[in-house]
């Protein structure tokens, strides 16, 4: 599990977060992370759900077919629901790369935005209510 973590900020390429403060300990947080993401070299990605400054990841996921032989991003997706626990500000963070070399790009490919830049990659936290 150790070497797991290590090699998960190793792949971080980009780093993507957002702060909520829960109203209610018992309520439960929604996270969903939605990105679209591309590797010119290898069609491999990676992400990764993180909180605070806690090492480990809530949650990751996979993608396949996202490399150079595609030319579009890919999306790459987590779904996490958990206790609130807190009433204090939480941070959520979202980490991508790829599983071997090359340049991992976010709303692009090779470094160039698709679309103009607006591509909906995004982190909403939801909290639901007891």
């Amino acid at each position: 599990l150790h070497r797991v973590d290590r090699r998960q900020r190793q792949m971080c390429i980009r780093d993507r977060d957002t702060e909520i403060t829960p109203t209610n300990t018992t309520n439960r947080l929604l996270v969903e992370c939605f990105v679209y993401a591309s590797n010119d070299a290898t069609e491999a990605l990676a992400i990764a759900l993180f909180q605070d400054s806690t090492a480990g990841a809530l949650a990751t996921g996979y993608g396949h077919g996202f490399g150079s032989s595609q030319g579009d991003p890919g999306p790459l997706i987590i779904r996490h629901e958990m206790a609130a626990g807190t009433v204090s500000a939480t941070t959520f963070k979202v980490r991508i790369g790829a599983t071997g070399a090359g340049t991992t790009s976010i709303n692009g490919t090779g470094g160039v935005a698709k679309h103009g830049g607006v591509l909906a990659s995004h982190i909403r936290v939801t909290e639901l209510t007891s």
